[in-house]
């Protein structure tokens, strides 16, 4: 089937990824499940002065796993939030581009999204398995660290004549969601989103944001 051009104007989606399309943080769950990590280390990882993409870079250096083994987990472990892939048919069938920007790594991402079934634009981080531990590379960012990269695609939907609904879970999710006209967040992120007087509306399923855009956007 050939894939329609999205509609001009309209509506566009940006999501992460770990605990925002997934019940719970991957890199996290890797991390704690193989004692690669802490929850005290992993709890600290999430202080606004800290970049998502530092954090894994080291933590996941020692972590000696097998691309097999975390394949493995994510078919196991891995459950995507409800609603995730009804709404990715909804976006792709009504023209509304939508695409994940994540700290995560295709390693785990990859194997995931063959599970769910679907493909979407999505930038992760590239993960080699080495004898030593896992090295992990942004290309995607050039000079931005990640919570600017996310803002930016925000931004560019909005330069191109659309309004974004984000999706988020974390404190390196605020500067987009700040951008965003119309936001579903979970966790830290629905915290601070609280705290700071940013519109959003909890992120238990997507099947709330498919019922706002087929409101919202136009017929595709």
């Amino acid at each position: 089937m050939t894939r329609r051009k999205p509609a001009p104007g309209g509506w566009a989606a940006v999501s992460d990824f770990d605990g925002t399309i997934t019940l719970a943080d991957v890199g996290d769950s890797l991390l704690l499940h193989y004692g690669c990590a802490d929850r005290e280390t992993i709890e600290k990882s999430y202080s606004l002065k800290v970049r998502v993409e530092d954090f894994m870079k080291k933590a996941f250096a020692g972590a000696k796993l097998s691309e097999a083994a975390i394949t493995q987990f994510v078919r196991r472990r891995v459950k995507a939030r409800p609603g995730f892939r009804k709404f990715v048919a909804f976006c792709a069938l009504n023209r509304i581009p939508f695409e994940v920007a994540s700290g995560g790594v295709d390693l785990y991402a990859d194997p995931f999204f063959r599970k769910q079934g679907v493909s979407v634009k999505a930038f992760f981080g590239r993960a080699r398995v080495t004898p030593a531990g896992i090295v992990i590379t942004y290309p995607f960012l050039g000079r931005l660290d990640l919570s600017a990269f996310k803002a930016d695609r925000v931004r560019r939907h909005k330069r191109a004549g659309r309004r974004v609904v984000f999706f988020g879970d974390g404190p390196n999710d605020l500067k987009a969601a700040a951008l965003a006209d119309k936001v579903y967040a979970a966790g830290r992120l629905l915290r601070l989103c609280r705290e700071l007087g940013i519109a959003a509306a909890p992120l238990a399923d997507f099947s709330r944001a498919i019922a706002f855009l087929k409101k919202a956007a136009p017929a595709g």
